[in-house]
């Protein structure tokens, strides 16, 4: 019979993820899809806040902004259409979650599916298989026999390890696997209920050839403004008290995409959704005449109508939900299997993606180690603690917005409104309270996650912050590649602000002395960062393991080619640590695990380690 460690069900953003993760980890892993191709239905639309940096690992980074999405850049709501003056606005361009990297991305789901599925073709311990339905699962202690219809309705059989449900909110896994065992999605301390329109529009500039009768050539205008004017960038919450309503661009730049939700209302039918949406939305394509000249003050300017191709629009029911329990012995959910949200913080795809990094690298480990039944049930207690504070924390960032677009007491919306615009009158209160909703906030602790790897008594549980470093002679990199060159294993970064206190030699009598596997970590899992280095000044010896990198200014990147992002830091990796701060025990998924200020420190959060897989 077929083996495999990890089978994992459905190819979407979560599934793929963990399956490409798994890959470079060198880990034996199938991918089953139902459908032959990619979904061609844009359905999520963003990817933010660390799931950027998590695809940069996964190693689609570099494609984001470029063939899968552009920034969003600036968060707008509205009282009214996008085409009113917005009372608030996030600029979220700038780097708050201190991670180097675009914080929020608008993508083409289809086109971060293809990524990642091209990407898989060059792991060899990795197989996506389409056109596969799964039927049936037979648990045997240590292993899973799933039964499954091939493209050609042959029925199969594989052995696996591990089994990851990653097919969707209504896939096969959890519905007809774990629900018999009461695993189900439940509702959440927030109660939310709602249907809502989602369309999907492609738009095609005109032109003064396509259109010559098009009264703003006259004026002067570009294709190019008329676009901009006409679907204006950013995003824009749009706050109708009869009718809340999400508007936007997404997609690859150029690509024309744009995305409009708006809630149903009990009044409505939706017997002709798509008649229903024009006679909403045709009104935000006027533009009276007069705001734009005193020559066209009696007329209106529409954006022609056969430049709007209508992709999809249908009403969908969201919730917001998650599974009481995430796992069953060695079955596991993720993404939408496990959880669902509304459309207001862009979370969905986000979430599913955080739930693969953080699971890929403790599958790895746990097929590695060699650790008994309850040791692999207490780690994935720990995952599923881990995911259940994220989740929460993702769930109130889209409570939050979901609650300014659905403000319905008129009196209400009118008292915040006024109090928002008279706060952004002052600069340093926008930035401040942009800092604050989009900085990374996510820590762990022992009251959240008491089976959590980490020690929040050695400053473990924060999140290692991502600049740029370099080693000497070599050009720039992410510092996420530098300080995690395996992501099976646990990393130690060696803080040096004076390389004649820093001795090699003590490291590696350190890590002896713990007598950790070297499925966990060794010698080459080390990185000494020289925080105060110039290049020149970088004077460790390394014969017995590890690579030595200093952090890059934005003035050096200039130098160098590099565009660093509006914002960045480049000291922000010792900024989140104590002054004293000298050994950092770093997971795969950019968590601390602990800090020690000197050697015995270490060997002591080494010797946790080494317990926790006991």
């Amino acid at each position: 019979m077929e083996e495999t460690t990890v089978l994992i069900v459905g190819a979407g953003p979560s599934g793929l993820a963990l399956g490409a993760l798994l890959g470079r980890m060198n880990i034996k892993v199938v991918i089953l899809e139902k459908d032959a191709e990619v979904c061609e239905d844009p359905r999520g639309i963003v990817v933010n806040g660390d799931a950027v940096r998590i695809s940069y690992q996964i190693g689609i980074g570099e494609g984001l902004t470029k063939r899968i999405g552009k920034d969003i850049g600036v968060l707008n709501f509205h009282r009214g259409n996008f085409r009113t003056s917005p009372f608030m606005t996030f600029d979220i361009n700038i780097d708050w979650a201190e991670q180097s990297v675009s914080n929020n991305v608008t993508q083409f789901q289809p086109n971060y599916e293809r990524e990642i599925r091209a990407l898989l073709k060059e792991f060899p311990t990795c197989e996506l298989r389409t056109s596969c339905e799964v039927i049936g699962r037979e648990e045997k202690g240590d292993h899973s026999i799933i039964e499954y219809l091939d493209r050609d309705g042959t029925r199969k059989l594989i052995r696996t390890s591990w089994l990851v449900g990653a097919d969707g909110k209504r896939g096969v896994v959890r519905k007809k696997f774990l629900e018999p065992e009461g695993i189900r999605q439940v509702e959440s301390d927030w109660t939310y209920v709602g249907t809502w329109v989602a369309a999907n529009l492609h738009i095609t500039t005109p032109t003064p050839k396509s259109h010559p009768e098009f009264p703003l050539w006259k004026l002067g205008y570009t294709p190019e403004q008329v676009h901009d004017l006409f679907w204006p960038s950013g995003f824009h919450f749009c706050n109708y008290s009869e009718r809340p309503a999400v508007s936007g661009r997404f997609g690859p730049p150029g690509s024309g995409f744009w995305r409009h939700e708006y809630s149903v209302e009990p009044t409505d039918s939706t017997d002709n959704v798509e008649s229903q949406f024009w006679d909403l939305f045709g009104s935000w394509l006027v533009i009276p005449g007069h705001k734009l000249s005193r020559a066209l003050k009696k007329t209106a300017v529409e954006f022609p109508r056969d430049c709007i191709k209508l992709l999809r629009c249908r009403p969908f029911t969201f919730a917001v939900k998650v599974v009481n329990e995430w796992y069953c012995r060695k079955t596991i959910l993720i993404g939408d299997a496990a959880h669902v949200f509304p459309p207001f913080g862009g979370q969905g795809i986000a979430t599913g993606i955080r739930d693969a990094q953080g699971l890929s690298w403790r599958l790895a480990m746990m097929s590695r180690v060699g650790i008994s039944k309850e040791v692999e049930q207490k780690i994935l207690l720990g995952w599923s603690q881990e995911r259940r504070h994220a989740w929460k924390a993702a769930m109130r960032a889209t409570k939050l917005n979901g609650s300014i677009v659905n403000l319905r007491s008129f009196f209400g919306g009118l008292l915040y409104r006024i109090s928002m615009r008279a706060l952004w009158w002052f600069p340093w209160i926008a930035r401040y309270r942009t800092r604050q909703a989009f900085k990374d906030k996510l820590i762990y602790t022992r009251q959240t996650c008491p089976d959590g790897f980490f020690l929040e008594s050695a400053d473990g549980g924060q999140k290692v912050a991502q600049v740029w470093v370099r080693r000497a002679g070599e050009e720039p990199k992410l510092s996420d590649s530098a300080f995690i060159r395996d992501m099976s294993h646990i990393s130690l970064l060696v803080v040096v602000r004076n390389a004649r206190e820093v001795d090699p030699a003590e490291v590696a009598e350190t890590l002896a002395a713990a007598a950790l596997p070297e499925t966990i970590i060794t010698m080459d899992d080390v990185t000494y960062y020289h925080i105060n280095g110039s290049g020149q000044d970088i004077d460790i010896d390394t014969k017995a393991g590890g690579e030595v990198y200093q952090p890059c200014n934005a003035e050096e990147l200039t130098r160098e080619g590099i565009t660093p992002i509006q914002g960045y830091n480049y000291t922000a990796v010792q900024d989140r640590l104590a002054s004293s701060a000298k050994f950092v025990l770093l997971r795969p998924d950019f968590f601390v695990h602990s800090v020690a200020s000197d050697a015995d420190g270490l060997l002591k959060n080494l010797k946790e380690v080494g317990a926790y897989f006991k």
